[in-house]
């Protein structure tokens, strides 16, 4: 057994604690943290198989695939594996809850979490393929080609005239040609791509070197795009900002009105805990979805409303593992019987997951309020990149919450900051909003009431200082209590023999996402890959049987 994988199981036990603490939360069943001795050459083996990437970008996911995972094998300096399987392991514990509550039982299984698929969940971006349809492996190709480019924050940080360091953070063509003109970079934004990274980069250098570090990242959130000067912990604490989000909890319920316990739709035992439950999906790329994802695999009907279809989204290269089981419907809300029709799904929906940017949907009548207005049973899950009372509506992307925090110097140096593995400041967040989610349908199920509940990438970041400097203090010294979890080797499951899970027959082909990391008892949950299906353009929540 690996000692960097029994440290990190360790590690786990350590943050699950901390989560029940914090957050306040009593779970009865038991959590199995487990570690196996073949997984990690299993894990190592997948990153060569299923590369969907013609041309050029095969090689380069391939490398990305293997970095990822030899850094999952590592130590690590910001911890981030065990925060990942211990809010995973508490997600699936408030699951059986749900499951309980709603089927009349008692039923204590064991929460089941193997580490090391824990730990590649947050890389699960790089992992996703898929197969038989040349028009979305085009798509995605091209999608990759512009989102790769100079002012790609994770890969490229440029030094300012004050001598500090600043990353953009732009992901879609909009953002990209607000950051190009705020830099005074004259040229077809279109064209400003990988294929031309190397003279583009010399370009960006050049511009960034003009501006003082938050000047530059304040003339960028103006604008409307997202950049930002890097920053220690310590500068963070000390901003407005950053105190702002030091003082939000992991996530922020909130009780909007005092309404019946609610009874949702038919439960089905096979589909899984969230099974009748409608979920109104208005998020995009990978933070928002990463949480109705989650929700989806619990057997909730989620329903995502896009401008076009699953093929021709801008960015179907980071979107593609967020699609798992949701079904889609293209609405333009500029059209007013498109809007109205929009509504009409919030008015139906139990549960309505936004991740846009603060005031983006107001003119629109799709604000918190309006939702809550148009629908007073409803949970509303809102995930935004700084604090939900300072910078409130300025747009924010994972790495760049890594950068802001001070997660980056940590995990480098002030000469030379280094993001995290894979985009854990995307996922863990989802996943702590999925907990939020999840503890409010309990809360209607128990006691009534609508509510809305709050998460913050920002927030997601800095409880990884939290748990670092936790691990830190301890020094490995774990106190195990045996009646609440405990750490196993080689559990004989059939749920891991795969890193990814296959799905036939989706809007755009043959799928392969990375196998969840935890489980109910010591079988496999036979309702996992059927619910990951993935439809296009219907007209309501309810999903054709696949």
């Amino acid at each position: 057994m690996s000692k960097v994988m029994g440290k990190k199981a360790l590690q786990a036990i350590m943050c699950y604690v901390d989560l029940l603490d914090r957050l306040d939360v009593e779970v009865d069943s038991k959590v199995i943290f487990n570690l196996s001795d073949s997984r990690q050459k299993q894990i190592q083996k997948a990153c060569h198989t299923n590369n969907p990437f013609p041309g050029v970008l095969k090689p380069v996911l391939l490398s990305l695939r293997k970095k990822a995972v030899k850094k999952l094998y590592e130590d690590e300096k910001v911890l981030q594996t065990g925060p990942a399987a211990a809010i995973l392991a508490l997600d699936q514990a408030l699951l059986q809850d749900i499951a309980n509550i709603r089927s009349g039982s008692k039923e204590n299984l064991p929460i089941i979490c193997d580490v090391d698929m824990a730990g590649l969940q947050v890389v699960r971006l790089y992992m996703s393929s898929y197969s038989g349809n040349r028009e979305f492996i085009k798509a995605r190709y091209n999608s990759a080609m512009r989102v790769d480019n100079a002012l790609n924050g994770s890969f490229y940080k440029y030094k300012t005239k004050d001598g500090r360091k600043f990353s953009a953070h732009v992901y879609y063509e909009s953002q990209k040609k607000i950051m190009m003109e705020t830099l005074g970079i004259k040229k077809a934004p279109e064209k400003f791509v990988f294929g031309s990274l190397f003279f583009d980069k010399i370009r960006t250098r050049r511009a960034v070197r003009k501006f003082e570090a938050l000047d530059l990242e304040e003339k960028t959130f103006e604008n409307g795009a997202c950049g930002c000067m890097l920053r220690t912990r310590q500068e963070w604490e000390e901003s407005e900002v950053g105190k702002a989000v030091c003082d939000m909890p992991l996530y922020r319920l909130t009780r909007i009105s005092n309404t019946s316990k609610k009874k949702y739709g038919i439960y089905e035992k096979k589909r899984g805990p969230l099974s009748g439950l409608k979920v109104l999906d208005l998020t995009h790329i990978i933070a928002g979805p990463a949480c109705t994802r989650l929700l989806a695999e619990a057997g909730a009907d989620v329903l995502m409303i896009r401008r076009g279809k699953y093929v021709e989204q801008e960015q179907a290269m980071l979107e593609l593992d967020g699609w798992a089981g949701k079904n889609s419907v293209q609405l333009d809300f500029n059209v007013p019987e498109q809007l109205k029709k929009a509504k009409e799904h919030v008015k139906k929906a139990d549960v309505v997951i936004c991740s846009y940017q603060k005031g983006s949907l107001d003119k629109f009548g799709l604000s918190e309020k309006d939702i809550h207005k148009l629908n007073p049973n409803v949970i509303y899950g809102s995930l935004v990149c700084f604090s939900d009372t300072v910078w409130d509506t300025r747009p924010g992307w994972a790495p760049c919450a890594e950068d802001i925090t001070g997660l980056s110097i940590r995990n480098g140096s002030l000469k030379k900051p280094v993001n995290l593995n894979g985009v854990p400041l995307d996922y863990i967040p989802g996943m702590i909003l999925f907990a939020g989610v999840v503890s409010a349908i309990k809360k209607q199920l128990t006691e009534g009431g609508s509510y809305t509940v709050t998460a913050s990438l920002t927030r997601g970041g800095y409880w990884l200082h939290e748990c670092t400097d936790l691990w830190e203090k301890k020094r490995g010294r774990i106190t195990m209590d045996s009646s609440k979890y405990i750490i196993c080797n080689n559990m004989s499951m059939n749920t891991w023999d795969d890193v990814y899970t296959k799905v036939d027959d989706t809007a755009v082909g043959t799928v392969y996402f990375t196998t969840p990391a935890t489980n109910a008892g010591k079988e496999t949950n036979p309702y996992r890959a059927k619910n990951m299906w993935f439809a296009d353009g219907h007209k309501d929540f309810r999903m054709k049987k696949h």
